[in-house]
């Protein structure tokens, strides 16, 4: 619907706004910086628009350009270093995703992001990229794949990578973090990050939908759950309580799709709720793996006074790793 508002000239003015920075610019924050060039400074990591690499880590407009965030796309790429990856970046070069172009209906701009990075994946030899950020791991696993794009680049979020060196013995979580935390699950990792569901078929006419063949639906059950708590286990001293609504059923930040710019009250709300249901299980701090989710959560822990902290998986990671 978003998108046949979008190719009718019906949009609204702060998602032009968006679009244009999008386009003038390749980062979707209106405003924002684009070079981003010190996030990465001193970490001795490859240039992937220059230099051949087997792993791609993508910070994501919203990790590199907020001061806030960059913390986590440096913490993420030591740790992987540290875990033995030649991981490249591309630095200030670094294109958005497009993914939010998409989720607010600008198809053809998201098209034309992901064409663009995809070429420059490619000519960098790369086969796993990953990411800190939800809504880049939703554009670049689900929906390049939807688009036939993705080819057979591995996307990986950073939690599943986590977990995955955990499991592997490349990193060993010794110092204790005497924590008691909660995990928000993202939209954008969770229901919405669970693989693309190719299909072709048809639709059998009727009052009941039923598909020939067989249609799987994606509802949810089968997004990145599991990985971002077991890292979070594996952490000595840290204790991990569950709010009522979690994976699947998990309450929404209200900050992604566009809600956060286009209807900042109902984004608020939204958040309010999370942090109080997150005050209810009677935790010291909220813990996600979305750059979006826990800038709002932040916004909403100062709204209500709240004791909670807010903090990304991986920086807690970064704590327990000697």
């Amino acid at each position: 619907m978003r998108i046949e508002c979008v190719e009718q000239g019906h949009t609204l003015p702060v998602f032009e706004k968006m679009m244009g920075s999008l386009r003038k610019k390749g980062v979707m924050p209106a405003g924002a910086n684009a070079g981003g060039k010190d996030w990465h400074e001193g970490l001795h990591v490859a240039d992937y628009t220059k230099e051949k690499v087997d792993v791609i880590y993508h910070a994501g407009c919203r990790t590199r350009l907020d001061r806030q965030m960059r913390n986590v796309a440096r913490s993420t790429v030591s740790l992987m270093q540290k875990a033995g990856a030649a991981v490249g970046i591309a630095g200030a070069r670094e294109s958005c995703c497009g993914g939010r172009a998409y989720e607010i209906g600008y198809k053809a701009d998201f098209l034309k992001q992901a064409e663009k990075n995809m070429e420059s994946i490619r000519a960098s030899g790369a086969r796993t990229l990953v990411t800190a950020c939800a809504e880049c791991y939703y554009a670049f696993k689900v929906l390049y794949d939807r688009f036939g794009l993705r080819g057979g680049l591995e996307v990986v979020h950073s939690t599943e990578y986590l977990a995955r060196s955990i499991g592997e013995g490349r990193l060993t979580p010794e110092k204790k973090v005497g924590l008691t935390v909660t995990y928000h699950d993202p939209c954008h990792l969770g229901r919405l990050g669970e693989p693309y569901v190719h299909w072709q078929g048809k639709q059998i006419p009727g009052h009941i939908r039923l598909f020939d063949p067989p249609k799987e639906f994606r509802r949810g059950t089968f997004g990145v759950y599991e990985p971002p708590r077991d890292v979070l286990k594996a952490i000595p001293g840290l204790n991990l309580t569950e709010m009522d609504r979690i994976k699947e059923y998990a309450w929404c930040c209200g900050a992604g799709g566009g809600v956060g710019e286009s209807n900042p009250e109902f984004a608020s709300w939204t958040a309010h709720e999370r942090v109080r249901e997150a005050e209810a299980t009677g935790v010291e701090a909220i813990v996600s793996a979305c750059p979006g989710c826990e800038k709002i959560l932040r916004a909403a822990v100062r709204d209500l006074n709240s004791r909670l902290n807010v903090y990304d998986v991986v920086e807690l990671v970064e704590r327990a790793i000697s």
